[in-house]
């Protein structure tokens, strides 16, 4: 017993006189306004290393403070085919889906081509064309680096109607308002049509896009969004042909 107040001793006066100057910072993403567009996978088809397929997704990432019911949302799709011509998000049967399912907090809900891999891309739903035609470049969901997908949200005053409800964008990648660039690289002349994002202006064809975490609101400003430069931007992109799928459906850090 005395052996053991004594180390008992010991113990105590080493813990009390050990002084640390480490500090620990906890890391801390910030509660976003509203449902995200986070991630989005672009590729053509007839790339040689895309092995014939289009494994193109798009990722909603709740991080409010509460679930959401997705049934209040849709996700536009809107191909453009020139540099200059600008206009308003327009979407007809077809170039839209409705979503379903309450979507718990910290939570993605990923929306994937149907010529998507499975066992790449984790998916909730599949959506868009199963046909690799040229002819068909403009169908949901073939993104080429110049498709703009929206966001969209029921509001009674909003000016798009879809399926009988009223619905205002909320959030974009890519926007028929924002003029594009000529790149090279693709026989289509359509595929070499696309957008600079985060000062990129070679190519946005074939990438991978993570939204910063540091995002907290949607936004339909894509001329703010895509950035001039990657500090500026609000996009994070992969090098090119370097598809990553390991985030997939999972909050970006």
């Amino acid at each position: 017993m005395k052996h053991l107040l004594t180390y008992t001793s010991v113990i105590i006066l080493l813990i009390t006189s050990c002084k640390s100057d480490i500090t620990f910072t906890p890391i801390i993403i910030p509660p976003k306004g509203d449902v995200l567009i986070t991630e989005i996978s672009t590729a053509i088809n007839t790339d040689p290393l895309a092995g014939g397929t289009r494994s193109h997704y798009i990722e909603l990432y709740n991080g409010t403070s509460t679930s959401v019911d997705l049934s209040n949302y849709a996700v536009g799709y809107f191909a453009v085919t020139d540099n200059t011509t600008l206009s308003n998000f327009t979407f007809a049967t077809g170039s839209f889906i409705t979503l379903h399912r309450t979507l718990p907090v910290n939570t993605c809900y990923v929306i994937a081509s149907p010529q998507t891999d499975a066992t790449l891309v984790r998916r909730d739903t599949a959506w868009g064309t199963t046909s690799t035609l040229a002819a068909q470049a403009s169908s949901p969901l073939q993104l080429s680096g110049n498709s703009g997908i929206a966001l969209l949200k029921k509001d009674a005053l909003g000016t798009i109607v879809l399926a009988g409800n009223n619905y205002r964008v909320i959030d974009v990648f890519g926007s028929p308002l924002v003029p594009r660039v000529t790149s090279t690289g693709a026989t289509s002349t359509r595929n070499n049509v696309m957008w600079t994002i985060a000062g990129e202006v070679a190519d946005t064809r074939n990438r991978t896009f993570y939204r910063k975490s540091n995002v907290i609101n949607p936004t339909t400003n894509w001329a703010l969004a895509k950035g001039t430069t990657a500090d500026n931007a609000q996009w994070i992109i992969l090098a090119d042909r370097l598809w990553n799928y390991t985030n997939v459906g999972l909050p970006t850090q």
